[in-house]
């Protein structure tokens, strides 16, 4: 009897210790300074690089780069060369959605470099070249002068007007209201399919 209860108390002590070690473990994964649990990144002792630097040799200048998982800022990144080696695994052209529902994660690559950092995503229905149709405006934040804007968790449904097997073009440009009158200038386009 005294075994089966010391062997009791034993088990019940490596299941707290096991316990214990997941959470600090946890812990130590979302610690500050470190990129999200679900983010692509790169080692952290790596060298950052230049704020506001386009990938190697400006490879997706002018382009929106889609994906179905978290992208990790550029800061993460231990050389420009890593992040386009990344972004390439990454890129996405169809998103899967459940329910009416589609989660985006978006990095966008200005050019030019942008005065402010006030923009809109454009999402405009190109499923028919003939008939574009714009669906919705997103009002985002950037920063003055640097060529990427990084967009996490855009979720888009049914509801806002967009539909399963569709293609949309999202468009980065200024805000209407920032924007001079008559100019349109769009910062960087990309297309994706909502399955």
């Amino acid at each position: 009897m005294r075994r089966d209860v010391a062997m009791a108390g034993l088990g019940f002590w490596l299941l707290v210790s096991a316990l214990l070690a997941l959470l600090g473990g946890r812990a130590r994964a979302n610690a500050p300074g470190l990129p999200p649990a679900g983010s692509v990144a790169a080692s952290a002792a790596a060298p950052a690089p230049v704020p506001g630097a386009l990938p190697t040799s400006g490879q997706f200048q002018g382009q929106v780069v889609f994906s179905d998982v978290l992208i990790a800022p550029a800061a993460q990144f231990p050389s420009p060369a890593a992040m386009t080696d990344a972004l390439k695994r990454l890129k996405r052209t169809t998103v899967e959605g459940a329910g009416g529902f589609w989660r985006l994660h978006m990095v966008a690559f200005l050019d030019p470099a942008p005065r402010n950092g006030a923009f809109q995503l454009r999402a405009t229905d190109v499923t028919d070249p003939k008939d574009p149709r714009e669906v919705r405006l997103f009002d985002v934040d950037g920063t003055p002068g640097d060529h990427e804007l990084a967009v996490s968790d855009l979720v888009v449904t049914e509801v806002m007007g967009f539909t399963r097997g569709h293609r949309y073009e999202i468009a980065v440009i200024p805000r209407r209201d920032d924007q001079p009158a008559g100019k349109g200038d769009v910062y960087a386009k990309g297309v994706i399919t909502l399955m």
